[in-house]
């Protein structure tokens, strides 16, 4: 969950600044922006997150959410216009508003009977992750406006990585018992 919300805060922290940097947007036009990025975030919750564990399964679409997270992470940094920039902030915000809550599913349905202690343990990790990750998405930005988008994607490869592991992992505990 911590290098989860640290991939994420990349792109949430320096959101404004990158776009009326990159694009000249006013202040105007980055709030529509993301209010219409939030709104997919609640429709796509609302009507396909169910359809989709279902269907996948909850492993499967996290890790589909973190590959199209980093893509749309490394699709920020190219320009073309208002309503390319609009398809890729949707994206994000698909598949981010997917894979929140069905880690959070997943951390508690695999806590058994410590699910109070993986919740806070969950929410532990989420809080750090929006405490350090707006501090480094700020010194990266600093550094180069295109650098926070690339890390972000990085550290949720990184968090695919880690998926991959785990059922690597699982399989061999299978296997030796």
């Amino acid at each position: 969950m911590l290098i989860m919300t640290l991939g994420l805060m990349n792109y949430e922290t320096v959101y404004a600044l990158f776009v009326e940097r990159k694009y000249g947007f006013d202040a105007t036009k980055i709030s529509m922006i993301i209010t219409v990025g939030a709104i997919i975030g609640i429709v796509v919750q609302i009507w396909l997150l169910d359809y989709l564990i279902k269907r996948f399964g909850e492993m499967k679409l996290i890790r589909l959410s973190l590959i199209m997270t980093a893509i749309a992470l490394l699709l920020m940094i190219i320009k073309i216009n208002l309503g390319y920039l609009l398809a890729v902030s949707a994206l994000f915000f698909a598949f981010n508003a997917f894979l929140r809550p069905t880690v959070s599913t997943m951390i508690a349905n695999s806590a058994g009977d410590r699910q109070g202690y993986a919740a806070g343990l969950n929410t532990t990790y989420t809080s750090l992750g929006n405490i350090l990750g707006p501090i480094l998405a700020g010194l990266l930005f600093d550094k180069h406006i295109h650098i926070p988008y690339i890390f972000g994607a990085l550290i949720l490869a990184s968090a695919l990585f880690l998926t991959l592991q785990k059922s690597k992992n699982e399989k061999r505990m299978v296997v030796n018992d």
